[in-house]
Formats: structure tokens, sequence, C-alpha cells
């Protein structure tokens, strides 16, 4: 199949306006173990539905929320921004962040960054799922399929209409904020970065 026959049509998203993907699917077979504060939890809370109680899922957006913590009720859920947490110092061991940093500014994202590095252990590590976005139109939309362990497949779309970004510029910002890259993945579309604070 083509990648344009795998690109859905979605009611009320206008494709002259969006770049849609084809579908992407996204396999998570694990997280980081201890605690987890996962950055901009809302929406599908995918980390909070693998790791339940030990994630602290935060979202600035009380609906994003609203909207997710059905899906994970054992996780503990706060309207929070990434930009000040407050949380003390190294008080989580890892960090995970799911699709959210395209919605952030680049300053935005290296200050986020150095908010993870304060408050996650030494030696803990921050996963980051995020797309590829280089846009073309006015909008860009990257469309998931994600399966999780033991829970059936879902669909699932993020958009947004900020700037461009790649792994490259993750790469910059974590090192900046005192993070070592220690895995990435590329894909088309998307890409994973797993760091570790030094």
């Amino acid at each position: 199949m083509s990648e344009e026959a795998n690109i859905p049509e979605i009611p009320g998203v206008d494709k002259t306006k969006t770049h849609i993907t084809p579908f992407q699917e996204i396999v998570i077979k694990e997280i980081p173990s201890g605690s987890i504060i996962d950055i901009g939890a809302g929406g599908e809370g995918v980390i909070a539905q693998i790791g339940n109680e030990r994630v602290t899922a935060i979202d600035k957006n009380r609906d994003e929320i609203d909207e997710a913590k059905d899906k994970a009720p054992k996780a503990k859920w706060m309207v929070a921004d990434a930009l000040d947490l407050s949380f003390e110092n190294e008080e989580f061991d890892n960090a995970t962040s799911f699709f959210s940093g395209m919605y952030m500014s680049n300053e935005d994202k290296r200050k986020a960054f150095k908010e993870v590095h304060r408050v996650i252990a030494p030696g803990g590590e921050f996963w980051i799922w995020d797309s590829k976005i280089k846009i073309d139109k006015e909008r860009f939309l990257i469309v998931l399929t994600i399966s999780l362990p033991s829970k059936d497949k879902f669909n699932t779309g993020y958009g947004t209409s900020i700037t461009d970004q790649d792994e490259k510029i993750y790469e910059e910002y974590l090192k900046e904020a005192g993070f070592s890259i220690e895995e990435i993945e590329l894909n088309k579309y998307w890409f994973f970065i797993r760091a570790k604070k030094t």
C-alpha cells in the first residue's frame, strides 16, 4: 500500500491546510522503572496506562487531564506547567514525554528539559517520543496506531501549528540541560530518544 493510500480522511480536517501523515504504528513494550513524571500526559494518557500508580501525569490543560484520567485512574494526575515544576529536586526516578514537545516552542523545550533534569534522580532517564515536523502547510497532524502491553491497539493523532522540529533539536537541548544521549530510534515521521541524567 502506498503512503498516500494510508493517509486517513479525518472529519473536520482540511487536507489543503493540514499536513497529515500516513498511519504510524508505535509499539511500547516497556517504560522506565521506578517513579515517573510524565510531561504533557493528557489526552490518551499513554504512559499512565502502562505505569499506573508509578506515574505522576502532568498537563497544563485541565481538559486534557479530564480526557485521559479515566484511561489510567491509578496514576496521579496534576495540572502543572513543565516549565516550572512544583516538585523537589530529584523527586522522581525517571521521566517521559509522549508527543508533548511538539506543542512547545523551542525555547519552552529548553526550559522544560532543564526542569525535568532537576526533578529526576542522578542516573535517571528521560524517554521521549515525538514528531519530526517540517511544516509545509498551516498545521501538522501525525496519525498513530498505538500498541501497549496487555491492551488493545488504538488509533489517535496529535496535531500542531508549532514550528519545525526534529531529533537534532532535542539532542541539542537535552545535552544543554545535562543529559547524555543513550539511544535514538529514527522513523520517517517520529523519533524516540532515551537520555540519561549525568
